[in-house]
């Protein structure tokens, strides 16, 4: 989260050294959800209530954006999300709800699909927290799983638990691999826990909440070494258009590690559609960012949103975890 007003910020900076939009200078205005829906809610609430914010760069957890989004639909105040990747953030037919991530419906298929192609799974546990997001992806994965021919196991944690060795010492010796459908810290403590319940040559894979060098390589302590995780950007430091925002962010805020890049794109889109409709006006600027068809920024490829406010050709890229840094292993791009 903090990465993502980081961001936000640093775009910020950027037009406002260049003269701010339409002759006005941008103020930032931070609101944490904090994850939960009900705090979302209340942050909402204040963000709706101000007259002066034209648009909203907002979370990584769908169980937020939910309730967020029906808030800011009300006010016409666009909102574009750099994570929130459960389905039902676009399914609903809101006019301000636009996301710039992979589905959850792609992201726990690519991920089946990557293990049972590429890591030769047939057997694969497949675990989640129970909420919203993780909870989604992980049905979507055992679906795939099932229509590929491999066997699903469904397990759930409760996270912020600090011991999972009940849960784990019940899965099967014989599982190929497991898809955690968890946040960076659980996911961390399961790799760190599978030796003790004679897993420890099962690899895992995840999806984008586990993009995290210190909330999940570091804090795994070696035993992460050599899994897999999906995410929505190719490696930053290899993109040409990105060289220059890297470059910036890690001068102002340290390493760049996850959601970053999704919430600078989305801030420049947003301050676009402003520019080009000529004012700040709510309505105009929400049905601007919808009609974006195109859009070039940092991230490399193209970006044009659907009917829905979806990314219209959703990519994702697999990384696996080598040393203290992740590996991109390959790209995925919906078909």
């Amino acid at each position: 989260g903090q990465e993502v007003s980081n961001a936000v910020k640093l775009a910020v900076e950027e037009w406002n050294k260049k003269g701010g939009v339409l002759g006005m200078k941008i103020e930032v205005l931070d609101a944490d959800d904090q994850g939960n829906p009900q705090v979302g809610s209340a942050a909402g609430d204040k963000v709706a209530a101000d007259p002066a914010v034209i648009g909203a760069v907002w979370g990584i957890t769908s169980v937020t954006c939910l309730p967020v989004s029906e808030i800011l639909e009300r006010q016409n105040n666009v909102m574009i999300t750099p994570g929130c990747s459960n389905p039902r953030v676009t399914d609903r037919g809101l006019k301000v709800m636009n996301r710039l991530c992979a589905r959850d419906d792609f992201q726990g298929p690519a991920g089946i699909i990557f293990a049972v192609n590429d890591m030769k799974a047939k057997k694969i546990a497949i675990f989640d927290d129970g909420t919203t997001g993780p909870r989604g992806a992980a049905d979507e994965a055992e679906k795939q799983a099932k229509a590929m021919g491999a066997t699903p196991l469904r397990y759930v944690i409760r996270a912020g638990d600090k011991d999972f060795r009940a849960i784990l010492g019940t899965v099967p010796k014989d599982v190929n691999a497991i898809y955690a459908s968890v946040w960076a810290p659980d996911a961390a403590l399961i790799a760190k826990q599978l030796p003790d319940v004679g897993l420890e040559k099962v690899r895992m894979i995840g999806p984008d909440g586990q993009y995290e060098p210190i909330d999940y390589i570091q804090a795994s302590a070696g035993s992460a070494e050599g899994n897999y995780v999906t995410f929505f950007v190719p490696d930053m430091k290899k993109v040409p258009s990105a060289v220059e925002f890297v470059k910036n962010f890690e001068a102002k805020y340290g390493t760049l590690s996850s959601y970053g890049p999704l919430a600078y794109e989305a801030t420049n889109m947003i301050l676009e559609a402003v520019k080009s409709v000529g004012k700040a006006d709510r309505a105009a600027v929400r049905d601007a960012v919808r009609n974006t068809k195109g859009y070039s920024g940092i991230l490399g490829f193209p970006i044009s949103f659907d009917a829905k406010g979806d990314v219209a050709t959703p990519t994702l890229y697999v990384y696996q975890v080598k040393g203290k840094d992740f590996e991109l292993v390959k790209q995925v791009v919906k078909q």
